[in-house]
């Protein structure tokens, strides 16, 4: 028996840890378990113990089972038979004919050859969500967790699955545009990356973390960014704060569309198949990721550093020669147009916006007296220059004729110097007469 179990732990360990991350280790067992369910057995020993042609027989009906019967998207059926080729692939040396297996998946839901089915398909698909929706989403939620949440996500384009790891340390305070500049997946060399939030969100982040202090919890660089919800009255869960989980952002964002807005109706639960009929228009988290591409397209962001801001890699070389520096991202140059032209259009409420444009409006006019200041001193000094050169050759002048005793000081009878009567010489070529020989 305690072989069998070794040999049980042994399989576990070889899927579980060929994936990196806790959630997406948590999500693959989720999948892999529901194909379990499937086959009617319990333990991974039973997977990997068939022979191949009865595994392979198994996925294609597994496949056949979630297209026809339970109605799973393409995408979706090649997410679950993703997580199988991996199990099997690790755990066993057959060669498995997965190009034979990838035939069952169906078509891809975007080419099946009827206009009408093509039709009914674009209607389907989910989209971005929009400024109005965003802001009456931002504007019903009761709690500040709730505004910091839709504030970041829609102003950053970060991923639900990175909101919730972020801790204190991963936010840098830029205090010229009043923004953090955000650093997601920190611990990864692979996929860290930088990003920027709006100053309606930079300000709602400073309230929302000196809420906290207020509540006697002691902030560090490892403090959570979001944390869950606390007792105010108990002290060790005020300063044992834990990570928000991707879990709670949905619910969250999901309350404020379907409890306190119009947004989102809930779907109708088919309990034969175990699914929810239907879908919603938009993705409850992922459709915030994509207003944000929206927004800084609109606003003439240059499209690699969208592609750069949402973590994304750039196809081909452009991967290993676009490396802008954080001021290019973040401010763009005379050509490209960087993260700071997109900041209104993220900005999520109308007062804010209205206040950032009053504050614009008011620097240009400040800049603009500043440089009509500027030109008029500038002129002054022309001016004084031009006077003090005028002095400077007068008095040149007046000292060479004086020092000619011939040349004589006029004075009135008060003794005010009142010029110099000049030698008969000199007088006769000031007015043009010639001397007689």
């Amino acid at each position: 028996m305690q072989i069998l179990k070794d040999s049980e732990d042994k399989i576990y360990t070889n899927f579980i840890y060929s994936y990196k991350t806790e959630v997406t280790r948590k999500n693959s067992m989720s999948i892999l378990k529901y194909y379990m369910n499937f086959l009617g057995i319990t333990t991974l020993r039973e997977l990997v113990e068939k022979p191949q042609k009865i595994i392979e027989s198994d996925i294609k009906a597994y496949l056949v089972y979630l297209r026809n019967k339970k109605k799973v998207s393409y995408n979706t059926a090649v997410l679950y038979l993703s997580v199988i080729k991996k199990f099997y692939i690790v755990n066993t040396d057959y060669q498995i004919k997965w190009n034979l297996i990838n035939m069952y998946l169906g078509n891809d839901d975007t080419d099946n050859g009827y206009d009408d089915d093509i039709r009914e398909v674009e209607e389907q698909e989910d989209r971005p969500y929009s400024k109005e929706e965003i802001e009456k989403m931002f504007n019903a939620a009761q709690e500040i967790r709730v505004k910091l949440v839709i504030s970041l996500m829609s102003s950053s384009g970060l991923r639900n699955g990175a909101v919730n790891i972020l801790k204190l340390r991963d936010l840098e305070k830029i205090e010229k545009y009043n923004i953090y500049k955000i650093t997601a997946y920190r611990k990864s060399k692979k996929y860290s990356y930088k990003t920027f939030c709006s100053p309606e969100c930079s300000t709602l982040i400073d309230s929302y973390l000196e809420y906290r202090k207020n509540q006697g919890e002691q902030l560090t660089g490892n403090s959570p960014l979001i944390r869950e919800q606390f007792n105010t009255n108990d002290k060790l869960k005020i300063n044992n704060p834990r990570h928000l989980t991707p879990r709670g952002i949905r619910f969250m964002i999901n309350e404020v569309l379907i409890k306190y807005t119009t947004l989102r109706k809930k779907l109708p639960f088919d309990r034969e198949n175990k699914r929810k009929e239907g879908r919603n228009p938009t993705m409850l988290t992922h459709a915030f990721r994509k207003y944000f591409t929206l927004e800084c397209t609109k606003a003439g962001v240059y499209p690699d550093f969208i592609e750069l801001m949402l973590g994304h890699k750039l196809p081909g070389m452009r991967s290993h020669y676009m490396k802008p520096d954080i001021n290019t991202l973040l401010e763009g140059t005379k050509e490209c147009k960087g993260y700071v032209a997109a900041i209104n259009d993220l900005t999520i409420d109308e007062s804010n916006r209205l206040s950032k444009q009053v504050q614009e409006l008011k620097e240009q006019d400040d800049y603009q007296k500043y440089v009509i200041d500027k030109k008029m001193k500038e002129k002054d000094e022309q001016i004084k220059a031009l006077q003090d050169s005028i002095k400077f050759l007068s008095d040149t002048v007046n000292r060479a004729l004086l020092a000619d005793p011939a040349n004589k000081i006029i004075n009135d009878e008060g003794a005010t110097v009142k010029g110099i009567e000049l030698k008969a010489e000199i007088k006769n070529k000031i007015v043009g007469k010639v001397k007689s020989s």
